[in-house]
């Protein structure tokens, strides 16, 4: 308990030494003798109080869609949070957002940027890997501004969750089916919902959705693109084999390109059947998939109005799997079950992880 705060403070004061004046109304620089001496003090006999509990991190089995605020208490915790969730607490506690739009706002008192030794201005979107502290006689609250965001914090703290859409809850929905996995980056389970599509992830999920993932991985078809790295190779030999995607150039795929949620749209009605490879003119894929029931006008406005992002394609792909598949009364899950590709007791678990409701 003790070496932990005395790190904590030996940071903060080793960060700010370099650069800390007097400090007053008119520096923003937090002042060296306050930190060490009434801060520290207070700050200490914060964290002696607040970090008796285990240091065991909570990333899943939560309630996202809590009707009441929800306590935190204890060590290091890591959540990943959707858009309108909020951390609330007071002197003592500290933050370090890993991804996604977090933002400050302070009811009393100061909060600390411990990474640059300044004070954190409120209505300040936070910034990512820095270290944050609410000094003493402070209540700071932290809302996530981005449809997903992950935030590691130690100390006491109260989440209140929003009503917006878990997108982190649907990844996971969507692992358990082995349609979306993580990127390894060991950020909120590795699924950076925070970050932009890529062609090759559009791809990988396309082929899940329809169901080809195991015959791409096997097949011997070859390609002309010289950028495709070895994990995504098989995938896109399968595809320009059989006319799904065509590069960006004769020997280029792009598979580092990020793609809009007009072009993924255009996979998931490929996948349903609603359009066919070979489709020069992808501008209409949200209004056909509007038309067909793939969207709701909310999602349609959505994402016509936001940055398309990771959690976006688990959002929409999730629900594809309950659209009639063109011509058919059988849901886009249901093929895929008839195929082999999920149980039904995979996808009635799947379904039970998600608590929020769909945009309408």
């Amino acid at each position: 308990m003790k070496k932990t705060i005395a790190l904590v403070l030996g940071l903060l004061l080793c960060l700010t030494a370099a650069t800390a004046a007097a400090g007053d109304a008119g520096d923003p620089l937090i002042s060296l003798s306050y930190l060490e001496g009434e801060f520290a003090r207070s700050l200490e006999a914060a964290f002696a109080g607040r970090l008796d509990a285990s240091d065991a991190a909570i990333r899943a089995g939560r309630e996202q869609n809590a009707a009441g605020p929800t306590e935190e208490a204890g060590g290091l915790r890591e959540h990943t949070l959707k858009r309108g969730d909020a951390l609330s607490g007071s002197t003592g506690l500290a933050v370090a957002p890993l991804s996604g739009q977090i933002r400050l706002e302070t009811a009393a008192g100061a909060v600390v940027d411990v990474t640059n030794g300044t004070e954190a201005p409120a209505g300040q979107i936070l910034l990512v890997h820095h270290r944050y502290i609410v000094a003493e006689n402070a209540r700071a609250v932290f809302t996530v501004e981005s449809p997903a965001a992950v935030l590691s914090w130690e100390g006491g703290g109260t989440l209140q969750y929003s009503t917006e859409p878990d997108y982190y809850a649907i990844a996971l929905a969507l692992r358990k089916l082995d349609l979306f996995q993580g990127s390894g980056s060991g950020i909120g389970e590795g699924f950076d919902l925070h970050l932009a599509p890529t062609r090759g992830e559009a791809l990988v999920m396309f082929l899940r959705v329809l169901g080809e993932e195991d015959q791409a991985l096997a097949c011997t078809d070859s390609h002309p693109f010289t950028d495709v790295p070895g994990w995504l190779d098989r995938y896109v030999a399968w595809a320009y084999a059989r006319g799904y995607a065509n590069g960006v150039a004769p020997d280029r795929f792009g598979c580092g390109q990020t793609v809009s949620a007009v072009e993924y749209e255009e996979f998931l009605l490929r996948a349903l059947g609603y359009s066919a490879a070979g489709v020069d003119d992808y501008a209409t894929s949200l209004e056909r998939g509007l038309t067909c029931g793939a969207l709701t006008g909310g999602e349609y406005a959505m994402l016509r109005g936001e940055e398309f992002l990771r959690a976006h394609v688990a959002y929409i792909s999730y629900y594809t799997l309950d659209v009639p598949v063109s011509g058919s009364r059988q849901t886009l899950a249901q093929r895929l079950a008839a195929g082999g590709h999920m149980t039904a007791e995979q996808l009635t678990d799947a379904r039970a992880l998600v608590g929020s409701l769909r945009i309408t």
